[in-house]
């Protein structure tokens, strides 16, 4: 894991940047996070930018851009589980 001073500038410019759809929020945070993004480094920085739950950050961890399977959340998903925060 990352130290929070590596995560947290990346947090704070998606929490600044002009990215409201859950999806452009996850693509914003690859480029911002470079080599550091995964699973683990967005549930963080979605936590901190957005302040999204612990569970529902853990849920959007199962993005199929990170993983592949019957658990795996589409686009769609990962809009509707995140959009109580990202509306805000």
């Amino acid at each position: 894991m990352y130290a929070p001073s590596l995560l947290d500038p990346a947090a704070e410019s998606l929490k600044l940047a002009d990215s409201r759809g859950a999806t452009q929020v996850a693509r914003e945070a690859r480029t911002l996070l470079g080599e550091r993004f995964s699973s683990v480094t967005f549930m963080y920085v979605l936590m901190r930018a957005f302040e999204v739950e612990y569970t529902a950050a853990c849920d959007a961890a199962r993005w199929h851009e990170f993983h592949g399977g019957p658990r795996a959340l589409s686009d769609a998903d990962l809009e509707t589980l995140l959009a109580p925060w990202l509306s805000r």
